[in-house]
């Protein structure tokens, strides 16, 4: 019976080390979504710093038109580093959650080693204790 409890708690550590695993994933696509759309609001900047620059004969209307188009973009950018820094420390909450499932299954398949040789050894005894017994029933005949 507790050969099937260990067995029991090592199956649930495989299986919150796969969760793990799976959320580190999410994690770290979600993590790359953002930056990419990081990457392309500092594009649209550059861009639009590019455009005020061509169009400097008509500085009052396309100047205003581009610094709210810039402003937009840095809204964007400030919100998808806002994004970007929860799932960061989620990715690494997770890594180091699986890095703890890691060592707590280790330490149970060394405890079910234990238990195996443990258990081998008390069947060992177990017949040799049987095999005496019959000994001693036949020596009494």
């Amino acid at each position: 019976m507790a050969q099937n409890v260990r067995l029991l708690t090592t199956y649930q550590v495989i299986n919150a080390v796969e969760e793990m695993r799976a959320n580190i994933l999410g994690c770290k696509t979600a993590i790359a979504e953002a930056k990419g759309r990081q990457e392309t609001a500092a594009h649209d900047v550059k861009t639009i710093e590019k455009d005020m620059d061509e169009f400097s004969n008509n500085k009052d209307s396309k100047l205003a038109e581009l610094q709210k188009s810039l402003e937009k973009l840095k809204k964007s950018l400030v919100k998808d580093s806002a994004a970007i820094k929860p799932l960061q420390q989620e990715a690494r909450d997770a890594k180091l959650d699986a890095e703890q499932c890691g060592g707590d299954l280790a330490t149970a398949k060394e405890s079910l080693e234990e238990i195996d040789s443990t258990l081998q050894a008390q069947q060992e005894k177990v017949v040799a204790l049987q095999a005496e017994q019959n000994r001693t029933k036949v020596s009494r005949l």
